[in-house]
């Protein structure tokens, strides 16, 4: 097997374009902090004005159908941008953003009509999109919705919304959509009383509170190219009374569960690039495994502790074949949908190993690094603060699924009892 990730040739003339016009485009006072609380509301409207440019090139959902904004590419000149916004210390999007479940969700489940009004604005980069799912009843059991959407009495072509979200969205609010899970029957069975809405975020009665959280994000989301998907800050959402049209609502009135399946399957890493257009056609490196083994080779202080103590080289070789192991499982699912092929496990696999790598590397930096790991101070830290913000990142391992949940994902996808 031929384990390199260099450009072939078509690839190498689409990197010089792309690198032109990233020169050209790309701010040149726009910031990179690892900790995406360092990036100010001024900072994210650059972001955001980014995404509108990538939007009109059709590179900021590269695999997605042009039709509807998207720029209609292979996974190969995907790759390319993803690559060469990664040598700039950004991502696609460059900002957190729920349209990268949203958009596949719709592909797979909403009306034609739908796809051409409600794909473009997402894949454009004109409309940011939240996430509302969990609920104090609901997490990880999406099922148990409380937040309730009944037809109204008297206008029947609206639902009218009571309840609330937890743990939702990121920077900044408001966001310009919410993919809303909510319950629309009292009577119905379970998985068969859900509605599912992208709907506006501006309607009267739709309350935003932030909730300030510890961590910036998951591992996953702080450790690779950037931390432009980190979130930082979570939120609270209330709804009194709203009133969503139906044209907003995505599939059937009972369909919510089928939605909702859909998206969990790309948020669960289960991307099939011929039916969503997200396939893992990029292999991001782990900067933190990188970092760290380069403190460990380079800083005559850990050098000195890692040759004093045996059992810190043990934690240093394990971290390098964590990390190898990691790189593997992206270049195994980068090429499974290059050969044709699909493994419904492949992808919660591998979200399952990194939830785990986080907890794992929050323990070899701090017995390996010592007390630096903890802070970001600039005389006293190392890296920039990226150990300190992965130190809290890695032990945020609920978001995307909780590895309780993604065995289970994986077990099915195997076909064996749980």
């Amino acid at each position: 097997m031929n384990f390199s990730n260099e450009y072939n040739v078509e690839q190498k003339e689409f990197a010089k374009e792309v690198r032109t016009w990233l020169e050209k485009n790309v701010p040149k006072d726009l910031v990179k902090p690892r900790s995406i609380f360092k990036v100010s509301r001024e900072q994210w409207e650059m972001r955001r004005d980014l995404c509108r440019k990538l939007g009109q090139k059709g590179w900021l959902y590269p695999m997605y159908p042009s039709e509807y904004g998207g720029g209609g590419l292979g996974g190969d000149k995907s790759a390319v941008l993803n690559n060469e916004m990664a040598e700039i210390g950004l991502s696609l999007p460059p900002l957190y953003d729920s349209g990268k479940l949203a958009a596949p969700t719709l592909l797979a489940c909403a009306t034609d009509e739908q796809k051409r009004r409600l794909l473009p604005p997402m894949l454009k980069g004109e409309a940011v999109t939240w996430q509302l799912f969990t609920e104090p009843e609901a997490g990880t059991d999406e099922a148990n919705q409380q937040t309730n959407a009944l037809r109204s009495v008297k206008e029947k072509d609206y639902f009218i919304v009571n309840g609330s979200k937890i743990f939702v969205g990121g920077l900044y609010a408001p966001p310009d959509q919410f993919l809303l899970l909510t319950r629309s029957s009292l009577e119905a069975p379970r998985h068969q009383n859900l509605a599912m809405f992208l709907a506006p975020a501006n309607l009267p009665g739709v309350q935003i509170y932030p909730l300030d959280l510890f961590p910036d994000g998951t591992l996953g989301q702080v450790c690779y190219q950037s931390s432009d998907s980190a979130p930082g800050v979570k939120h609270s959402v209330f709804f009194e009374d709203v009133k969503i049209h139906e044209s907003y609502l995505i599939g059937g009135d009972y369909d919510g569960w089928k939605v909702t399946t859909a998206t969990l399957t790309v948020e669960h890493g289960d991307k099939d690039t011929d039916r969503a257009g997200t396939g893992a056609a990029f292999i991001p490196r782990n900067h933190l495994v990188e970092k760290f083994l380069e403190q460990c080779k380079n800083n005559p202080g850990i050098k000195s502790r890692l040759l004093q103590n045996p059992q810190l080289q043990t934690d240093m070789v394990e971290a390098y074949i964590a990390g190898q192991i990691e790189r593997l499982f992206y270049m195994r699912n980068a090429a499974l949908p290059r050969a044709g092929k699909r493994a419904a496990y492949a992808g919660p696999q591998t979200a399952l190993f990194t939830k785990m790598l986080g907890l794992n590397m929050s323990a070899y930096l701090t017995r390996v690094l010592g007390p630096q790991a903890l802070t970001s101070d600039d005389e006293w830290g190392l890296e920039g603060g990226l150990f300190e913000v992965c130190e809290r990142s890695g032990l945020c391992i609920a978001p995307g699924g909780t590895p309780e949940a993604l065995k289970i994902v994986i077990s099915r996808a195997l076909r064996i009892g749980r």
